[in-house]
């Protein structure tokens, strides 16, 4: 491609070039503009197209971990079902949702109640002495010169 004639065509070019800009301004300019809109572009990449990339990669995350919970959960309600299957064929009754949350509820209740004594709602704060309270007593005192 660049073989004999090559160099006289590019130079041929530069003379050109040379005759329409002699001091040079027409190259700085297009030279600067190039950069300076690299930069712009650049600059709107990371200022708004990023942060739409991360906020789809949080969202995806997000998504997979909220399905992960609920196979989770779904999981233990299935165990729990078993469970109860388990217990109501043991002890040969049924026992309903209902009445369950009840008992639940009311074991709760009288755990909660038991758990606290009477309370005289009275806050007594005593002084004490430490190395906070007492910063001035802590210090190095200056000896007493005599002249």
């Amino acid at each position: 491609m660049f073989a004999g004639a090559a160099p006289a065509v590019l130079a041929n070019n530069a003379d050109k070039f040379a005759q329409n800009d002699p001091i040079g301004w027409m190259m700085a300019v297009i030279s600067m503009s190039v950069v300076f809109s690299a930069l712009v572009i650049l600059f709107l990449c990371f200022k708004y197209i990023y942060p739409l990339f991360a906020m789809l990669g949080l969202k995806l995350k997000k998504s997979a971990h909220r399905k992960k919970q609920y196979e989770q959960i779904t999981d233990r309600r299935a165990q729990m079902q078993r469970n109860m299957k388990v217990v109501e064929k043991s002890s040969g009754m049924e026992i309903d949702d209902e009445e369950l949350a009840a008992a639940i509820g009311v074991a709760i209740f009288l755990h909660e109640d038991g758990m606290h004594d009477q309370e005289s709602n009275i806050l007594t704060l005593t002084p004490s002495n430490s190395a906070w309270t007492g910063a001035g007593n802590n210090q190095k005192r200056s000896p007493i010169r005599r002249f």
